[in-house]
Order: C-alpha cells, then structure tokens, then sequence
C-alpha cells in the first residue's frame, strides 16, 4: 500500500498500539505502510535532496521515540508535521551555518586587508584595546557577544531581553565610539 487511505487509519492506530507495547514489527508495517508518500511530501519541500531521506528517517525515529503521543487516525499527517518541523530546524541550522561562514570570511578580508595597509596593526590593536577598557559593561557585553559569539543581532537580543532594533542600534552606536577614540589616540600620537 503507497499511500494510506482513509481505511489506514483505524490500522495505523491499532499499529501505534502495538509498537507502544514494544512490538518494533507493528512499526516495521508503518513504516512501509508511509515512508514513500513521506519521502514525496519532503522532496516537495526539501531544497537538497540529501535532506530526504535524513529528514524522513529522524522523523521516523522520533515518531517512533514518542508513539505515545499518536492519538486516532491516519499517522500520515502526524508524520508530516514531524518532518515539516525537522526539516524547518534543518534550513535555520543551515542558515545560520552559511551566515557564520560569511562573517568569517568578512573577518579574514578584514584581516588581510589590515595586513596589506601600511599603517603598523600592533599601534591600532593597541588603541583598540584601550578603547574597549572605556567602553561600559553592557557594550562590551553586546560587543562580545556579537563578535567572539559570533550571534546574530537577533539571537543578542533573544539574549539580553532587548529588541532586535535596538542591540543593531547600540553596535552602531558603540562602533562609532571606538572608531572616534581610535581616531583622537592616533591624532595624539606623536609623529
């Protein structure tokens, strides 16, 4: 059977009964019984076809792990949830992923640029840190979190209780402190 028909469902919930109880038979036939139209229903979403069948596995397995949660019915649409769910979770994990790799590369441009200048690093490096001693504890605190952490304007404000406008505002804003007071201590260094 392909896919299930509404005549499925008092199956599926007698199955689930079963694989409850511990009979990893009954979830063998569920399996069979859904993993094709749950494969299908994934690679309608899914933008890399890898993530087929890892999704579609994990959602078996925690289907599996959490049977007892599966009321009456057809599992198909339980299933579907699960996956829909695990699969969204996949593409922000792999969003963020792709957004640390950018700034990484944003930090070693940086870098090599800096390298390539020929003001001497060590002298800014040295105003930098100076500066970021005068900075008060919650600037430093969003400064690290930023760009030790490496979070998002979003997860920094998820973090200290603050909206996403203002975390962008106040790293404007203290971006701008230390590049003025980097500024004011190489004009008073002597020539």
């Amino acid at each position: 059977m392909d896919s299930p028909t509404p005549s499925s469902a008092p199956q599926d919930t007698a199955l689930a009964r079963q694989v409850v109880q511990g009979d990893d038979a009954a979830f063998r036939l569920l399996m069979q019984r859904h993993l094709q139209a749950l494969r299908g229903f994934l690679a309608l979403r899914a933008p890399v076809p890898d993530l087929i069948d890892e999704v579609a596995h994990d959602a078996f397995v925690f289907a599996y792990q959490n049977m007892e949660d599966f009321f009456e019915g057809s599992m198909q649409p339980w299933l579907r949830s699960i996956a829909h769910n695990l699969l969204r979770d996949r593409l922000k994990a792999y969003a963020r992923e792709c957004a640390k790799h950018e700034r990484y590369s944003e930090q070693v441009r940086w870098e090599m640029a800096l390298e390539a200048s020929d003001k001497p690093v060590s002298a800014e490096s040295d105003h930098l840190a100076a500066c970021l001693e005068k900075l008060r504890h919650h600037q430093r605190t969003i400064l690290d979190l930023r760009y030790e952490a490496q979070l998002s304007s979003e997860e920094i404000a998820q973090r200290t209780g603050r909206s996403t406008l203002a975390v962008r505002t106040l790293l404007m804003r203290v971006r701008q402190q230390l590049r003025k007071c980097i500024e004011s201590h190489l004009e008073q260094r002597p020539a």
